[in-house]
Parts: C-alpha cells; sequence; structure tokens
C-alpha cells in the first residue's frame, strides 16, 4: 500500500497549494505603498548599473492601474494634476524675487458646503481672517495689510478644481528700502563722521554716501532672506489648500455611454 500523494505537489500529485504571500489581499494603501516601494528599488537598481526604465505611457499606466483594481480613470485624472514650481516677479534693485503665483489643479470638485475647510486651511497658514467672495461660482479669498496682496482662487469645472495662489510683496520691498535707506545712508552717516572722524558740514558727504551703499547692500541682502520666506510660506499654502481640496473633492460619476454605442 502507498501513501496518498501529497497536496503540495508531489512526485505523483496533481493538486498545489499557492504560498500563503500569493493569496493575501491587499488594502488600497498597502497597494499604493507596495508599488511606490518597487517604483523606488527599481530607479535604485538601474543607477547601480542595472537596466534602466524608459518609463510608462498613459496606456501602460492604466493597465497596471486596472491589474490592480484601479478604475483607469482614476489614473487619468490623477495625471493631470499638476504642482509645478511658481512663477515669480523680481527686481534687480531689491535684488530678490517680489511676487509669486502657484496654479495646482485637484482631481474632482470641492462641494460649496466644504469651502469652510478651505478657508480654515488658508488662516492656518496666513494668520489672518481675510476677505471671502464668491465671484461667478468661483471662491476668491484675499488679504492686503498694506505691504501686498494675498490672493487665493478655487474653483471648480469639467472634473477638475482649479486653484491660484498669488502673493504681491512690492509694498514691503518700499517699506524696508525707504526706511533703511535714509537711516543708513544719511543719519548713519552723519553719525559716523561726527562722532568717529570729527566731521561736520559737507566733509561728512562723502561718509554719508559710503554709508548708502552699505546700507543698501544690506537691504538687498535682507530682502533676499525676506523673499525666501515668503517663498516658503506660499509653498505652505498652497500645499494646505491643496491638500484641503483633495480631502473633501468628489469625483465625478463616469461618463454614459451614448445612446447607440457599443451597437
Amino acid at each position: 500500500m502507498t501513501d496518498d500523494p501529497s497536496p503540495t505537489g508531489g512526485s505523483g500529485g496533481s493538486l498545489t497549494t499557492r504560498p500563503a504571500a500569493s493569496v493575501r489581499r491587499f488594502s488600497d494603501e498597502e497597494v499604493a505603498r507596495i508599488l511606490r516601494s518597487a517604483a523606488d528599488l527599481q530607479e535604485r537598481s538601474s543607477s547601480h548599473g542595472g537596466v534602466g526604465s524608459r518609463g510608462l505611457t498613459l496606456d501602460d499606466l492604466r493597465q497596471v492601474a486596472t491589474e490592480v483594481g484601479i478604475d483607469p480613470r482614476f489614473v487619468d485624472a490623477a495625471a493631470t494634476e499638476s504642482h509645478g514650481p511658481p512663477a515669480r516677479e523680481s527686481s534687480a534693485l531689491a535684488g530678490g524675487t517680489y511676487a509669486w503665483s502657484l496654479h495646482r489643479t485637484v482631481s474632482g470638485y470641492v462641494p460649496e458646503d466644504e469651502r469652510d475647510r478651505i478657508v480654515r486651511a488658508i488662516r492656518h497658514v496666513i494668520g489672518q481672517k481675510g476677505e471671502l467672495e464668491d465671484v461667478y461660482g468661483r471662491m476668491e479669498w484675499s488679504y492686503d495689510d498694506g505691504l501686498g496682496p494675498i490672493m487665493v482662487g478655487l474653483a471648480s469645472r469639467d472634473g477638475v478644481t482649479e486653484i491660484d495662489v498669488s502673493v504681491r510683496r512690492i509694498g514691503e520691498v518700499g517699506l524696508w528700502f525707504g526706511l533703511g535707506m535714509p537711516f543708513g545712508g544719511i543719519f548713519g552717516g552723519a553719525a559716523v563722521g561726527a562722532g568717529l572722524l570729527g566731521l561736520s558740514g559737507p566733509a561728512v558727504l562723502p561718509i554719508v554716501a559710503a554709508m548708502a551703499v552699505v546700507s543698501y547692500g544690506g537691504m538687498r541682502a535682507l530682502w533676499s532672506v525676506l523673499a525666501g520666506v515668503w517663498e516658503r510660506k506660499v509653498h505652505r499654502l498652497a500645499d494646505a489648500v491643496t491638500g484641503a481640496a483633495q480631502d473633501v473633492a468628489v469625483m465625478p460619476p463616469p461618463s454614459l455611454p451614448e445612446a447607440g454605442d457599443g451597437g
């Protein structure tokens, strides 16, 4: 009498069992994490002499999404989302950027009763109440402290939400240079000339001119630092609004085939 064939694929058996890992079902979060990790591993492998990837087309992405149970229309929607760098306006005189604008797009539309979430995200970054208006269905939030306006616009149409963030601080540039130049040039030069060198009258003028040049250089350096602070704040503002919009955005239902399609 012989033993029964093993169910695990022995020499005489016809039945096999899959390893436990191959039948495990992964959540959406795990799928996203695994795919990101796999892409990262492939990238690192190619950078160490492996065969580099030539990238994927949108059709390739749709196929991958279908295979892992993701509706391909969400791939199309995600591919249209933009997160590019800001447009900048700079001044050679100020030595830095004084205006920034960012445009973002988010898949889906933001219901009107969820706009409070957007406003809270704005106020969390800016720390001001601001003014809120509705212009032909477009939400517009603005704040101006007299040194330059901060504006956020949000509009949903055709299944996409467009977000515009702009900050313009030309008044702040004028304030710093308007206060710093006279103080450093006239008052600083006169103080240095009279106090340290014992000069007075026209003899102080070269010292005043020299101090004005030094003051101007200092103001340029100061504004370069402040411009960096503002640019980071613009990014935080755009990220906060985009994140809030993604949290509440509703995807439109898939379009139905027209009558007569499909035979």
